[in-house]
């Protein structure tokens, strides 16, 4: 089963920080242990669905064969941020 990880882990604080601000994303494949897609998008508006549907209704996403995936996900504030927060 493919997982899902956020930082912020709180849902509300998540959408908040996003918005007007970037959201990185690392695929980790855990069967190859290596990570197969990282990906950037900005956030202009408020995130009306959870921050997991949103994610994982991303074609970069959808288009993942296998339930062997960790999907990492965390606000930045530029695209050039590439600081690692600690997930728990």
């Amino acid at each position: 089963m493919k997982q899902y990880f956020f930082y912020p882990a709180n849902e509300k604080q998540f959408k908040q920080e996003a918005k007007n601000n970037f959201v990185r994303t690392i695929v980790f494949d855990t069967k190859e242990c290596k990570i197969a897609n990282s990906f950037i998008r900005k956030v202009n508006k408020d995130w009306k669905q959870t921050c997991k549907n949103n994610i994982e209704t991303d074609n970069r996403i959808k288009s993942l064969s296998g339930e062997h995936f960790e999907i990492y996900s965390w606000v930045v504030k530029s695209k050039s941020d590439f600081n690692l927060p600690c997930f728990k």
